[in-house]
């Protein structure tokens, strides 16, 4: 059994909203995937504020829940539109955070958006711009991947994305997390209902 097979690897990402949800600042849903290796063992889902300043929070909040986590594995610094996910803020729940780009962010385009839109741009960019300045990127065995590593050194990251990838060049943490936000958030049922309780 190989060292991999101890690890303690989480995947957190967000699901799908609709449109009007960004003027009126509604919920949608997050969803946290553990795996001790290649193996699941808990999922969480939680909500987050659409263009909101809770991201780091409802993801802290779901690492937290799972104890011991060794790595945890986002889709970029953002999730429900611009709404913040600091990775160096997550180092209280983990001892490392990968962030995966699945695509080259502009970050002309970004800053310009986040102007028109946030009083608050300029620490929500300066986040965004940190992180992907500090990206590299690593070989896999599905293909070069673009990534930023917070917190302790992880040893032989193209290794362990590879050991991640099963059926997809996402590592499997990030791509179950995803798969079940967006499943349960297609659900409008499920999303009205989120909007009316309290936040979880």
């Amino acid at each position: 059994m190989s060292t991999l097979e101890y690890l303690r690897l989480a995947g957190v990402d967000d699901g799908f909203f609709p449109q009007h949800y960004k003027e009126l600042k509604l919920r949608t849903v997050l969803a946290g995937a553990l795996y001790r290796g290649r193996e699941l063992v808990d999922l969480r889902l939680s909500s987050v504020t659409v263009d909101g300043d809770d991201g780091t929070e409802r993801v802290l909040g779901i690492l937290r829940s799972f104890g011991r986590v060794d790595v945890a594995f986002l889709d970029g610094v953002t999730v429900a539109g611009f709404n913040i996910v600091d990775p160096e803020a997550l180092l209280d729940a983990c001892a490392a955070v990968v962030v995966v780009y699945k695509f080259q962010p502009k970050l002309e385009k970004v800053e310009a958006a986040l102007r028109k839109h946030f009083v608050d741009w300029q620490a929500r960019f300066n986040v965004i711009r940190r992180t992907y300045e500090r990206s590299r990127v690593v070989a896999t065995r599905w293909k070069p991947m673009r990534v930023t590593i917070v917190g302790s050194v992880v040893e032989d990251l193209g290794r362990l994305m590879s050991y991640l990838q099963l059926v997809s060049s996402t590592p499997e943490p990030l791509r179950v997390a995803d798969l079940v936000a967006s499943a349960v958030s297609r659900n409008e049922r499920i999303l009205g209902l989120l909007n009316k309780a309290e936040p979880v």
